[in-house]
């Protein structure tokens, strides 16, 4: 089954506002003034996610549709980006509640970020090893938005175990040659992202 371009970047926005969220609850800052602070960052990164994506000028647009950069109030949706690791309603003022929750959400918001921009590299990509550049500058421009709550090869090696495996396991319904790409695209990856032992 085909999936549209606009479905594959919504897989990656979602995450990413998820991860702008958490960045401007760890820095103690507004979504907004966040975004503000970090606007030449997030210029930079969804650049990085258009070339991954080859996406088209009508299908970045969907990012101003989304609204995650202006001003909102995150708190409840801060329980959701961080897989409800705390109840709704959370101790705000108590930081190591916000800790957690910031930890958490960015271990899980930066593993659906970089499956759902692999997702769309190899569809947008015949060499599935070709974006493995790109993928990597957007992990990596994506946990600087997230401080010292993230690093891109330990995310990298979250996603490698929590959705890379399930999508290469004989038994997942994903046909072999497609299986074959997810690897390829994995392997360069790790070149990219973990320095050699």
């Amino acid at each position: 089954m085909d999936v549209s371009e606009s479905s594959l970047a919504r897989e990656i926005f979602g995450p990413l506002g998820g991860i702008v969220a958490l960045g401007a609850a760890g820095a103690g800052a507004s979504v907004g003034a966040f975004a503000a602070a970090h606007r030449a960052e997030l210029d930079g990164l969804l650049r990085t996610v258009r070339t991954i994506g080859a996406f088209s000028a009508e299908t970045m647009a969907i990012v101003e549709e989304l609204g995650w950069h202006r001003d909102h109030d995150a708190t409840p949706f801060l329980v959701m980006w961080s897989g409800f690791i705390e109840p709704f309603p959370f101790d705000a003022d108590d930081p190591a509640v916000l800790r957690r929750m910031v930890g958490t959400g960015a271990d899980l918001q930066l593993t659906h970020f970089l499956h759902a921009s692999v997702a769309a590299a190899l569809v947008a990509h015949e060499d599935p090893a070709g974006p493995a550049a790109p993928l990597a500058d957007a992990l990596r421009a994506a946990c600087a938005l997230l401080g010292g709550a993230a690093d891109p090869a330990v995310a990298f090696r979250i996603w490698r175990v929590a959705s890379l495996a399930p999508v290469l396991r004989p038994d997942s319904g994903t046909p072999e040659p497609a299986r074959a790409r997810w690897r390829a695209c994995a392997h360069a990856l790790e070149a990219a992202l973990l320095p050699a032992a």
